[in-house]
């Protein structure tokens, strides 16, 4: 492992932590019985919770030379990143029928189906990119790295909403913030350390994740989107 990322693990465990206090004060502080929340509110929790768990040991786990654990458990991750990114389209949908069920108006409902871009699909598209280049390490962990920085985004969110009291929107507009700023000092510090790739993965990240968070801001209110998700909500 490259010397900068000895202690990967750290940055994993930041991104747990995180996932773990934003989420706190809506799920985890509701045990044992979990008063109004669904299955797949649960789901979704012990997937993510699963996937986190596994960006930590992995890298602890080639620190200490336990290899074939190492691959053992990349195997399990094809099955695990499938199904942890449908329990992410199953969260959004269930979110998707809350506000239909409060009587949003149905551009809004319409527009929110967009959000499973920003985040679930590039999340998918991220750990193929890893799986393609698992012969390749130091591509294969950037692109797991990229992973988890997409998935701390929920939490961080949640943690501005449900601890700092912000509005949803100023919320979201940190987040993306945050984790513009997260991607670009990964490229600089790549730059600073002279690591040598035709094209770094974390600029291939940064453009995966930068593109839908981009165009949530204009392109869901279109009649092209609009009219795209109403056929997708019909058929689903």
């Amino acid at each position: 492992m490259e010397k900068g990322y000895k202690n990967l693990v750290y940055f994993f465990g930041v991104i747990a932590l995180i996932t773990f206090v934003g989420f706190y004060k809506k799920y985890f502080s509701l045990a044992p019985d979990f008063t109004g929340l669904k299955n797949i509110h649960h789901f979704h929790a012990i997937l993510l919770t699963t996937w986190l768990g596994l960006l930590i040991i992995q890298p602890v786990l080639i620190a200490t030379n336990r290899l074939t654990i190492h691959r053992t458990l990349g195997k399990v991750s094809y099955l695990l990143a499938p199904v942890a990114f449908v329990s992410m389209l199953l969260a959004y949908h269930n979110q998707y029928l809350r506000f239909a069920s409060e009587g949003q108006t149905e551009q809004f409902t319409l527009s929110f189906v967009f959000s499973p871009t920003t985040d679930a699909i590039p999340f998918l598209i991220l750990y193929v990119l890893a799986i393609l280049n698992k012969n390749e390490t130091p591509k294969h962990m950037r692109y797991m790295i990229a992973t988890g920085v997409i998935i701390g985004g929920p939490g961080l969110g949640r943690i501005f909403m449900t601890w700092l009291n912000m509005d949803i929107f100023m919320a979201i507009q940190l987040v993306v913030l945050i984790t513009l700023i997260t991607f670009i000092s990964l490229i600089i510090y790549d730059r600073i350390k002279k690591k040598s790739f035709r094209i770094n993965p974390y600029t291939i990240a940064f453009i995966i994740w930068l593109i839908p968070n981009i165009l949530i801001m204009f392109f869901p209110d279109t009649s092209l989107w609009q009219n795209f998700a109403k056929w997708l909500v019909t058929v689903i």
